[in-house]
């Protein structure tokens, strides 16, 4: 996609407080002319010019980053020559011309206004902004760089341009390649953003009347900010969710404007707002403010931003660190908002549990980005009378971010990450326990200090204080939770509840097949690899996505279906009557289209055998590059009708029935890759007959 920039290159000149003198337009063309070349040959070269600071203001559509730009520029407080970058998604930058047009009567500063538009500095117009800079820096006329991102921007990436990363380094080697070195340095380094430039301060500034509501939004960007958007060029960008957006822009500032305090009434609202934003980043400078105006100083020159400590800022990283395993609680403050660290005790947390019980305060992040549209319809519509009760039991959680370990789902760490009202669990790195010491990392970045830290988590401390191997090696949860009167203890005893019992904890095995426990969560994928037999369990909204790659095949040999309707919470349920279970094998894992396997029926306690075999998935992009899906549809017949006391009873279609699927993984025959060299030999071969026949002809 081609982003047309507009970079209007011209001058915003200030009327001089000073008179000019009566014959200043009595000059002739080439005095002029010789002054311009005479400033121009005394223009620093870059390598000589000081890097030039940079100021960031994020924040969303209409939270006054606008306004507080004017005020900057208007300001006679700092007596700096100011460029100016706008960013706008938008084809018509609306806050560009804003801004040219409020300072065509500035006396103080002589500002450069440049247009980025069409895009987002922190992804598609990056290079644009890192490009825009060097410029700047090499002309030698300003002080200062001020920017003005859109409200979808992302500081962190806005802020890694200023670092040595993969993509500015990219960019600078561009740059080389392109002949636009005039040093003609043979360092690609030399032509990175840090030489011309250094992040001076983060800047987020903040709707005091709205930031609650954005906190708890299940809204996406584009549906509370349509008017910045162009769908055309960058449709994607408008689907991401205000909470992370607000979040993001928060706990990565290093000064925090709280604006339009004056439109905040009774004043503890606006006390609450602050106390929110010093738990989510205490490091962080808040201001308040009203129609933006500041002391420019607080922004400018202030030295603040260092990326390290950016990235160690959030509150919830502080308080994991404060609190450790502990759980010690974060102190409330007046207005009610605390944070405290919850740790499982080396116990997994059941999938089916956690997942019930998360489900009370938030939507899933899956079942957001799958719904067309934030409507009410993708989270539990729940009374106001049920909200308060929540409130009242546990507190209102406005951001909870940790790792835990999930039951069945034992080899990777899984991401805990929840804002407002949207939470993710997401698998991420594996656990130490699960890779040879000299995989956990490398040398260069783990210290002798940091490797017997991790051997450390592979113990755990009796009564006795003394340390024992954990059978279950670095494996456990830790979870930070920031809100607003959080009810600490009944938290901790909810969570607890969600864990495997030591029952199940004494069953419980690394190994498991596939399935084994009740798991509503997004599916893992399983690869079909290697020769191993196979063995998953399928349920109502439990599907199994599966990968069968080159070379292998996978062979479904035998269903059988197992009922628990005479489990104590289907022992009273009359309403779901007879009914049959559909097995179904869909050709790709996104739409329920494919094939019917077999209908098993619980009162033959049926078991099916068969010898379906699935052949790899196209990894040459063909289409059948696709995960393969394996669910399961229960067939009643008459209308299941769940009641209130169904559901207190624990009533599940999930918790019906189950179906085990046993199979084989194998190579096949003869691998494509052989197939190919047979044929090139078969190719050879038959031209080797056609020289030897010519030959002999001759």
């Amino acid at each position: 996609t081609s982003y047309h920039l507009h970079f209007h290159q011209q001058f915003i000149m200030a009327k001089r407080t000073s008179s000019l003198s009566d014959n200043s337009n009595d000059r002739d063309k080439n005095s002029k002319n010789k002054k311009r070349k005479k400033n121009k040959n005394k223009r620093p070269k870059q390598q000589d010019a000081p890097p030039i600071p940079v100021t960031v203001l994020s924040g969303f559509l209409g939270s006054g980053k606008t306004t507080l730009m004017r005020h900057i520029l208007t300001s006679m407080d700092h007596g700096l020559k100011i460029a100016v970058i706008v960013n706008d998604m938008a084809e018509l930058n609306i806050d560009g011309q804003t801004i040219k047009s409020a300072t065509n009567n500035i006396t103080a500063t002589k500002p450069k206004v440049v247009t980025l538009q069409n895009g987002c500095i922190c992804c598609n117009l990056r290079g644009d902004l890192i490009r825009e800079i060097y410029r700047i820096q090499q002309l030698g006329q300003f002080d200062y760089v001020l920017i003005e991102s859109t409200g979808i921007a992302e500081p962190q990436q806005v802020a890694e341009s200023f670092c040595v990363d993969p993509e500015t380094m990219e960019l600078a080697a561009s740059e080389l390649l392109n002949g636009d070195d005039q040093n003609n340095s043979p360092n690609v380094t030399d032509k990175m953003l840090l030489n011309a430039a250094n992040l001076d301060t983060c800047v987020t500034v903040v709707d005091a009347l709205h930031f609650p509501k954005y906190l708890s939004s299940l809204n996406r960007f584009k549906e509370l900010f349509d008017d910045g958007l162009d769908h055309s060029k960058s449709p994607e960008e408008g689907e991401k969710s205000i909470s992370q957006l607000m979040m993001e822009q928060v706990e990565f500032a290093n000064v925090i404007v709280l604006n339009k305090i004056d439109m905040v009434s009774p004043e503890k609202e606006l006390n609450t707002s602050r106390a929110i934003i010093k738990s989510l980043n205490p490091k962080a400078k808040v201001i308040t403010a009203s129609y933006g105006k500041i002391d420019v100083k607080e922004i400018l020159n202030t030295g603040l931003f260092d990326l390290a400590q950016a990235s160690e800022s959030p509150g919830w990283l502080l308080s994991m660190k404060e609190h450790g395993i502990s759980g010690a609680p974060g102190e409330a403050d007046e207005y009610g908002v605390s944070s405290f660290v919850y740790s499982s005790n080396r116990s997994p947390f059941h999938p089916y549990r956690l997942h019930k019980f998360l489900s009370q305060f938030f939507c899933f992040a899956d079942k957001w980005n799958a719904a067309s549209s934030s409507s009410s319809s993708i989270i539990e519509s729940k009374t106001d009378e049920e909200l308060k009760a929540l409130d009242q039991q546990y507190g209102r959680i406005l951001r909870s971010k940790g790792n835990c370990w999930l039951a069945g789902r034992d080899s990777h760490i899984y991401d805990w990450a929840q804002t407002g009202q949207i939470v993710a669990l997401q698998p991420g790195r594996p656990w130490f326990c699960t890779l040879p010491a000299e995989e956990w990392g490398d040398d260069s970045l783990l210290s002798k200090e940091d490797r017997e830290a991790i051997e450390d988590t592979f113990y755990r401390q009796d009564e006795s204080g003394n340390k024992i191997p954990f059978f279950f090696g670095d494996r456990k949860s830790e979870v930070v939770f920031i809100g607003t009167d959080l009810k600490q203890e009944a938290l901790t005893k909810a969570l607890d509840k969600c864990c495997l019992s030591e029952e199940e904890l004494q069953n419980h095995d690394t190994n498991l097949p596939h399935g084994t426990y009740e798991d509503p969560l997004q599916p893992n994928l399983v690869e079909c690899d290697g020769v191993r037999s196979l063995f998953m369990v399928v349920r109502h909204g439990q599907d199994q996505h599966f990968h069968v790659p080159r070379g292998c095949s996978f062979t479904i040999q035998n269903l059988s279906l197992l009922t628990h309707d005479d489990a104590p919470y289907y022992s009273s349920v009359g309403s779901v009557g007879r009914y049959k279970v559909r097995v179904w094998l869909d050709k790709t894992d996104v739409t329920k289209r494919g094939v019917l396997l077999a209908t098993l029926r619980p009162d033959n306690y049926e078991q099916h055998s068969m010898c379906t075999t699935i052949l790899p998935c196209d990894v040459n992009g063909g289409e059948m590059d696709a995960n393969r899906r394996l669910r399961i549809e229960v067939i009643s017949q008459r209308r299941i009708i769940v009641d209130d006391d169904m559901i207190a009873k624990g009533f599940d279609l999930m918790r019906l029935c189950e179906v085990h699927v046993t199979g084989k993984v194998e190579p096949l025959p003869f691998a494509e890759d052989d197939m190919d060299e047979e044929e090139a030999m078969t190719d050879e071969e038959t031209v080797d007959d056609e020289d030897e026949k010519a030959s002999e002809s001759q």
